[in-house]
């Protein structure tokens, strides 16, 4: 069955029959069968029928990219266990993180080999950001507020917006409650001064109002002990205990969102989010910066209506996203005193606002079409850039086509980004080629687009330490196409794809007389690779999961560059994990694999590759209360770092107590 149809509250006819289908905004009230009667009735006599609530299937993929390669990673999975947002997009084929560091320190997400400013991350739809436009930090994300993680490969602009290159993750929060009241808390605490502790609860305040509120409150030290090599260009250099310092991090998170409705067919919900935190910057393992500080704010709100007007959908929605940072004790030589004449405080600010409107409409018996339109700004303030802002347009248009078992998803998305426009063309084709049988559950799927990334404000206007801004910069551009084969059994699910993209006018950072690094439209590259990914339901309780990226990326860029890879692209990844949940156990254990891979341009240096093993159990004590216990990094391996050389922990230990209600 095609994703489309697979999804709650669409009213539309499929060959398959009638069913509900939601578009990326589409109602999730109940509908009323009385209603339904009214319509249709056309005598003076009436029927009063007793409402009943449609529950539909959740989605197998992604409502904004229907046909897409995606993988949807439940929270609820690990629940017991120690899992940042970061760590649970880790568990999906074709993703990368990008960390400089431990826990609590910053995080960036890369698909499919592009860069973090490529790979969109959307919360509820509304795209996430670092000031100044750059990406979003993951660490500033608790996973703990979150319901799931769906992650769509490709260049996948026309379904999400300029600048998905790589493609998207989607951070759906945990939805508001219609029932009696339910609610949970986990206390945790671990290695390395670390706690943590998270509670929600949601529920129905009255009748056609829910709910949900959730906090989480996270703490450490950071003061692991790690190794290094204080001669390393020497062979068989002998190794050294370090102790981390200045890598402690403190965070309070909460979101809370509240739905009413206003009508049998429509309904008005509210969402905030908020987190706070402050943290060190304890810098590379060559270059430690032990004075370092940052400290950052961000805050979302959004409020959206939506609703079935007959056998179409609608969505109207205002939202609006703050995110401040400012650096402290921080300059272009490293570590200073903060305070001073010669460190000052860097504050950097940036904002955006957007009204949108979308909706859904059935043409015939095989056509859902769907549009939206979009207007708004971008900010930014700081010391470095001064104010600068920029409007925001954009209009899209897409159609979700059956034709007997094949389904087809053409879209189109045209862009304004300040002055600079563009248009984002895609398609996406899917088959089911057996309707019964043993070999029903075969999925077959393709899909191309097109599309480009406007620079950041960043990248145009600040000017910060070596780095240089260029008001000139032009948009990335890239294309790609993927194809791929799928098996959705109850038991078994298997997906085995490949893909092929070609970038152009990449901006590359070089050297800019007469110290400064500038940002050039110079950049060209090829990225190509295979992802695998497969989860079992076996007995008594047990999962078992495998997912396996191979990625080939290769720079094009005319000179001496031409023909080396890329550098920080994992030419292999796996992962690897086994479960069990019962009514009164649990446990898991998983390895994660990364090949060694290039860090710098000329394939002269590179990162070793590394492999982490976690495990963890639990039981439950009494009633809802559970007590677990997890390890990371058994393996006690403290020579690993980071992409940029940061030192990262060795074993880690970790208590949690959770409730639910």
């Amino acid at each position: 069955m095609p994703p489309a149809c697979a999804t709650p509250w669409r009213v539309h006819r499929c060959r398959r029959g009638i069913f509900a289908v939601a578009l990326v905004a589409a109602v999730s009230v109940p509908a009323r069968a009385q209603d339904a009667a009214a319509r249709t009735d056309e005598g003076p006599a009436r029927t009063e029928l007793p409402e009943v609530e449609i529950v539909a299937e959740r989605p197998h993929g992604s409502l904004r990219a229907p046909g897409s390669e995606t993988t949807v990673v439940e929270a609820n999975r690990f629940a017991g266990e120690v899992r940042s947002v970061a760590e649970l997009l880790a568990t999906s084929p074709g993703v990368s993180v990008h960390a400089l560091g431990g826990p609590g320190q910053a995080a960036t997400l890369s698909l499919r080999g592009a860069s973090a400013d490529q790979s969109a991350v959307l919360l509820d739809g509304i795209p996430l950001q670092g000031p100044g436009g750059s990406a979003v930090d993951l660490a500033t994300l608790p996973a703990t507020l979150l319901d799931r993680v769906i992650i769509s490969r490709g260049v996948l602009g026309a379904q999400f917006g300029a600048g998905a290159l790589g493609g998207a993750a989607e951070l759906v929060p945990r939805a508001p409650g219609n029932d009696a009241f339910r609610g949970g808390a986990t206390l945790t605490a671990g290695s390395f001064g670390s706690f943590g502790l998270a509670a929600d609860a949601a529920g129905a305040l009255r009748d056609g109002t829910g709910a949900v509120a959730a906090v989480q409150v996270d703490r450490t030290a950071g003061d692991f002990t790690y190794q290094r090599q204080l001669t390393p260009e020497i062979d068989n250099a002998p190794w050294f205990d370090q102790q981390r310092a200045n890598a402690d991090a403190r965070r309070v998170s909460a979101l809370a969102r509240v739905a009413q409705r206003i009508s049998p067919a429509s309904e008005i919900d509210l969402l905030l989010q908020g987190s706070m935190g402050s943290r060190g910057l304890p810098g590379p393992e060559a270059s430690i910066t032990p004075l370092s500080r940052e400290l950052d704010a961000s805050g979302l709100a959004g409020v959206r209506l939506k609703g079935v007007e007959g056998s179409a959908v609608y969505a109207m929605r205002a939202w609006g996203r703050s995110d401040g940072v400012e650096l402290r004790g921080a300059s272009a030589l490293g570590s200073c005193t903060d305070g001073t004449a010669d460190c000052p405080r860097i504050p950097q600010s940036s904002s955006a606002l957007r009204l949108e409107a979308e909706g859904g409409v059935p043409v015939g018996s095989a056509h859902w079409l769907r549009s939206g339109i979009a207007a708004g700004g971008d900010f930014i303030s700081g010391t470095e850039s001064g104010r600068r802002r920029r409007a925001i347009v954009s209009a899209s248009l897409a159609d979700d086509i059956e034709i007997g078992i094949v389904s087809l998803h053409p879209a189109v998305r045209f862009d304004a980004v300040g002055k600079q426009l563009g248009a984002s063309p895609a398609i996406a084709a899917s088959a089911s080629p057996f309707t019964n049988g043993a070999l029903a559950p075969l999925e077959l799927r393709a899909g191309a687009g097109l599309s480009f990334r406007s620079p950041t404000f960043s990248e145009l206007y600040l000017r910060q330490g070596g780095l240089a801004p260029n008001p000139d910069l032009t948009p990335e551009h890239a294309f790609s196409f993927d194809a791929g084969l799928g098996w959705r059994a109850r038991a078994l699910t298997v997906r085995a794809g490949a893909f092929w993209s070609r970038y152009r006018d990449l901006i590359v950072y070089e050297q800019f007389p007469p110290l400064a690094v500038k940002p050039f439209n110079v950049g060209a590259a090829r990225i190509a690779g295979i992802e695998l990914q497969a989860v079992a339901a076996l007995p008594y309780g047990f999962t078992a999961e495998a997912a396996y990226s191979f990625l080939s990326a290769e720079n094009l860029r005319p000179g001496r560059l031409e023909g080396h890879t890329l550098s920080y692209r994992p030419p292999h990844r796996l992962f690897v994990r086994a479960a069990h949940r019962g009514d009164r156990t649990e446990a898991y254990a998983e390895a994660n694999f990364t090949a060694s891979m290039p860090r710098n341009q000329f394939d002269t240096a590179f990162l070793p590759s590394q492999l982490l093993i976690n495990a963890g159990a639990g039981a439950r004590l009494a009633g809802p209360v559970w007590l677990d216990v997890e390890a990371k990094n058994l393996l006690d391996d403290r020579r690993l770092q980071d992409l940029f050389q940061y030192p990262l922990p060795g074993l880690s230990l970790a208590a949690i107590v959770r409730v639910r209600l």
